[in-house]
């Protein structure tokens, strides 16, 4: 290589790599000379410095000689001239470190870019060694949360890294993390030894963004409406540049060479491009100053337009073509929900229809509270009637909110909607709002209220040819049909035909509800084998389709058959491997199944100290959350209930205690040598197999508890249900058992020996 240039944006390392580099050549017998251009009155003058440095052209047979020539974009303005001094010296190799591509013939490019934020370990290594400089009297080590979450907010970029650091002199991590949000990391100010165009970030993209043309300046600034990846044509779009596309592109090109704008894969069709973060403040600061508010406001509508296009566009299909919109929306959330904010800030009743259209994203990816406060947002907008688009808005709300914490709370909101698609003479749209409702009258009042609505509404969509509606109707009606006792036939039946339904319509991601109930009906009955062979069955097919979400719920259903039939180290891998897809997805409330069922296993395996930890995390995603009375699979049951019984209160809850502290990662790298040292479940475990007379494992804890002493509502606050769905219980559990009262349902407790398990 006659000239090989390590580029990159300033601060990012390319000067440290190209030294080490030099170090290992001359130790190796290499001479090298290193010249610094970044100090030259103009490119001429840096011209000089280079030329200065070079040796004489050697002969033939003497060794070859290597120039490390820092900051090469001092020259860049002369590049034909610099192309011919290489040409000059044959056996010249060098080595350059530059801000921008000098796009000669013979040059080859190594980009060095920041630090892998993936898992974050060298970015919190490099930001920990400077900020112990400055706060070594504190623990660092107890915010690894939110150091982590710095370095990321920085993407890793070494030189802002040291810089933030340095910050820590003054203020405490989390306030750092909320200021770098803000949008300080330029005017921060770094080692006062550091070079002057080092001291900040702002002074690093000066000298970037000075080298830049007036129109990729303003380019720059305009392009900083994006959150993330964005494609050439959303460029186009938003931008209206269409008419100068030409000049858009050599733009585009000039800012890539001078490493402010990085191209991006991913994300379907078309070029991608990404704008660091750093470079992203910087140039709105720019458009800020630049082009005023008016302008800055007309491109966030643009930018509002094209991405609620998006997602408007497809968010009601079915089969692969809502998995293709589903995969969009997570691609373009940093765009989507910058979208979304300006419609609300701007109260752009336009907000209804997105936040509407994002209901399944909400729902998939498991962002319920996300979902709740946005559309909580949306519908304070001023009213202008009712109309169908607040009406879905409503809808979603409801929804959600049922979905995160119970259909009983969503009840009111759920039959409103009903009756004002009816108002409207909209029969489809109640008809599929009915599905909902009879949810949640499923979870309030129980099944015998919420058949009738699911028969209505399924009539209503055959008649209406909506097959996906009616297949997720049969597969709700099935699922509230299959927690009963006494309507098993009608849920084999519903699943059934929803599974047809689905498969009819080339629909994957559905058909997998069907599966997991008749999987958990088969369960339930005692047929483990079917029970697992179903549920492995869906999984490798949720696997297939890259279906993380429904992956994780297998996985967690396959884990509690494995529990009761005493295979306690198999189950708590089923729940870890679970707990690794829902992190990396971001489902933050199917923690909870994870962490608890993860306790039940450990507690079989005699590690019960640490389950009780993970019940101490648990306890702690939920409130963060405010999760407390969610149960998210119908009828699912984990007993922690011997975990705290066999310690003592006040060490229970200082386990707990323990165990908010922990993070996901923790419990991923610390789990998995807990479960392969200790295979055999302990004897005194035993009582998972099957519970007396039919009870399912939340009933069972239900009765427990009654004979204890517990009111209903101190029942709903242990178990984390509502009110309601313990008033359920008790009238299922009575009716197994043949009881009326809590006397006689304590006695039966007694004697059936639930209060020595």
């Amino acid at each position: 290589m006659r000239l090989l240039t390590l580029v990159g944006i300033g601060g990012v390392g390319k000067s440290r790599l190209a030294r080490q580099v030099c170090g290992e050549l001359e130790r190796s017998g290499t001479d090298v000379r290193v010249v610094e251009l970044a100090g030259a009155a103009g490119p001429e003058a840096a011209l000089a410095l280079l030329t200065e440095a070079l040796p004489t052209p050697p002969a033939e047979g003497v060794a070859p000689h290597v120039v490390l020539a820092e900051n090469l974009e001092a020259v860049l303005p002369l590049a034909p001239a610099l192309g011919e001094l290489l040409a000059e010296h044959p056996r010249l190799t060098v080595l350059a470190t530059s801000r921008a591509a000098g796009r000669l013939t013979d040059e080859h490019l190594h980009r060095v870019r920041p630090l892998d934020v993936t898992d974050g370990a060298a970015a919190r290594e490099l930001f920990l060694w400077h900020a112990r400089r400055v706060a070594y009297q504190g623990s660092l080590d107890a915010h690894e949360h939110t150091v982590t979450a710095i370095c990321r907010q920085l993407e890793g970029h070494p030189l802002a890294l040291v810089i933030a650091a340095r910050q820590l002199a003054a203020l405490p991590a989390e306030a750092l993390l909320a200021r770098l949000r803000e949008g300080w990391s330029l005017t921060m100010q770094g080692p006062v030894d550091l070079s002057d165009r080092h001291r900040s970030m702002g002074r690093v993209l000066d000298d970037s963004v000075t080298a830049l043309s007036p129109a990729t300046r303003q380019l720059l600034s305009r392009l900083s409406v994006f959150e993330d990846r964005f494609t050439y044509a959303a460029a186009v779009d938003v931008l209206d540049e269409e008419s100068a596309d030409e000049t858009l592109w050599e733009g585009v090109s000039e800012l890539v060479a001078h490493e402010l704008l990085h191209p991006a894969t991913g994300g379907g069709t078309g070029i991608g491009f990404r704008m660091p973060g750093v470079v992203r403040e910087y140039a709105r600061r720019l458009l800020k100053d630049g082009a005023g508010a008016q302008i800055a406001d007309a491109l966030r509508g643009a930018h509002a337009r094209h991405f609620g296009g998006r997602v408007l566009d497809g968010h009601d299909e079915h089969g692969t073509a809502a998995e293709d919109w589903a995969r969009r929306v997570e691609e373009e959330l940093p765009d989507v929900r910058a979208a979304l904010r300006f419609l609300i800030d701007s109260a752009d009743h336009r907000a209804l229809d997105l936040a509407a259209a994002l209901r399944g994203h909400w729902l998939g990816r498991g962002r319920l509270h996300e979902g709740i406060g946005l559309l909580d947002e949306v519908l304070a907008l001023p009213a202008t009637g009712e109309g169908t688009a607040r009406l879905r808005a409503r809808e979603a709300h409801a929804v959600l909110t049922g979905a995160a914490s119970s259909y009983a709370h969503a009840l009111t909101a759920l039959q409103e909607c009903a009756d004002g698609w009816q108002e409207a003479g909209e029969t489809t749209a109640r008809a599929r709002t009915l599905v909902d409702l009879a949810a949640a009258e499923f979870e309030a009042h129980g099944f015998d209220r919420a058949e009738p609505l699911y028969q209505e509404a399924i009539a209503v969509l055959d008649e209406a040819g909506d097959r996906w509606w009616a297949a997720r109707a049969r597969s709700l009606l099935g699922a509230s049909a299959a927690a009963t006792e006494t309507h098993r036939a009608l849920a084999k039946t519903a699943l059934d035909e929803a599974v047809r339904g689905f498969r009819e319509l080339g629909e994957s991601t559905w058909t997998h509800v069907p599966y997991q109930q008749l999987g958990r009906m088969l369960y339930e009955e005692g047929h483990d084998v079917q029970a697992v062979a179903l549920l492995s069955e869906g999984l490798g097919l949720a696997q297939r389709n890259g279906d993380d979400w429904n992956a994780s719920v297998f996985l967690n259903l396959l884990a509690d058959v494995r529990l009761s039939r005493g295979e306690a180290g198999r189950a708590g891998g089923h729940h870890l491997d679970s707990l690794r897809l829902v992190e990396g997805i971001g489902a933050r409330p199917r923690y909870v199944w994870c962490l608890e069922g993860l306790a039940a296993c450990l507690d079989d395996l005699g590690e019960t100290p640490y389950a009780a930890r993970l019940v101490g995390l648990s306890r702690a995603v939920r409130s963060r959350l405010t999760l407390d009375g969610w149960v998210e699979f119908p009828a699912r049951a984990i007993d922690l209930s011997s975990i705290q019984w066999s310690l003592s209160r006040p060490v229970f809850e200082r386990l707990c205690a323990e165990g908010a502290k922990l993070t996901v990662g923790d419990i991923l790298a610390e789990v998995p040598p807990l479960l392969a040292t200790k295979r055999a479940p302990s004897p005194r475990r035993e009582r998972r197999r099957r519970h007396p007379d039919g009870l399912t494992g939340r009933e069972a804890e239900v009765l427990r508890l009654i004979a204890s002493g517990a009111t209903s509502r101190a029942i709903a606050s242990e178990l984390f249900i509502s009110i309601e769905t313990v008033g359920r219980h008790i009238s299922n559990l009575y009716r197994k058992i043949g009881v009326s009262s809590r006397a006689e349902a304590t006695a039966h407790a007694i004697r059936s020996g639930l209060l020595e398990e």
